[in-house]
């Protein structure tokens, strides 16, 4: 008799024996599966060094095979561009409290419901944004000291990704130095700041002037079509909060990827 059953409840019992019993053989085939394929059920680890580092990346499992075999992976380098008309970006960022994770590869804000960037009438919302050093795009040959990725998704789960570029001058940016007073320095560790207010608004340049591709995700799984916007005006910050950007994200860019004949368009508003 199963505890807890009363005698007469004979049907009942072994309802729950058959049920038992097929959780059981779902807990051995999804094992089975997860031995056969590290990709099943379970993201493989992965890194921007050695063994698990990009190079590796799409030979991990199953779910990273875009990061080998995708035609439009991301970063790249932007040189020649096909010059449209400027597409006004609307940004409809709200205020937020401070809520930020440091994955061991970089550190990341979770974004609230309520913020989003507006393209001819079609809404992305505001999901997180993330910070890598040294910067991910390349224009010229040349990589930006830092780079920020505000990462948005529409109704259909499209992404599009808004790329900063963060150059050493003579200013401090305020509310990054507002995030980076309070935000994770350890990897694993997680914050969230009631009394910390922040727009990422203010993490925008002054002119929004921007190139446009179709890409990837920068991190596994590489997912593609990603709708990227790149500001052709770098943020200015001080060298000081690159360096403390550095401190805790580490190194974690992704090597360039092959253009594949993408064209590159630029969006200037003069």
């Amino acid at each position: 008799m199963i505890s807890g059953f009363p005698h007469s409840s004979g049907l009942r019992r072994r309802r729950f024996l058959v049920h038992v019993g097929r959780l059981m053989l779902a807990a051995g085939a999804a094992e089975e599966a997860s031995a056969r394929d590290p990709g099943a059920g379970t993201e493989p680890d992965w890194s921007y060094s050695g063994p698990l580092g990009p190079e590796h990346w799409g030979a991990l499992g199953t779910a990273y095979q875009s990061c080998a075999t995708g035609e439009l992976q991301s970063p790249i380098d932007i040189s020649e561009t096909q010059r449209v008309t400027y597409i006004p970006l609307l940004f409809r960022y709200r205020s937020q409290l401070l809520e930020a994770e440091n994955t061991g590869r970089g550190v990341r804000l979770l974004s609230p419901p309520g913020s989003a960037l507006v393209i001819r009438g079609h809404a992305y919302d505001l999901i997180e944004f993330s910070f890598y050093v040294p910067g991910q795009h390349r224009f010229q040959g040349v990589a930006s000291e830092a780079e920020i990725h505000l990462l948005h998704r529409d109704s259909q789960g499209g992404h599009a990704i808004v790329a900063v570029r963060l150059r050493t001058g003579e200013r401090e940016n305020r509310i990054l130095d507002r995030i980076l007073d309070y935000w994770p320095i350890r990897p694993g560790e997680r914050v969230r700041h009631r009394q910390v207010g922040i727009n990422p608004l203010f993490l925008l340049p002054v002119d929004r002037s921007y190139y446009r591709y179709t890409g990837s995700l920068v991190t596994p799984p590489c997912t593609e079509p990603v709708l990227w916007l790149v500001f052709r005006e770098p943020l200015e910050v001080s060298a000081a909060q690159i360096q403390r950007i550095a401190q805790a994200t580490g190194a974690n860019a992704r090597p360039i990827q092959p253009l594949n004949g993408r064209p590159v368009f630029s969006h200037f508003r003069y």
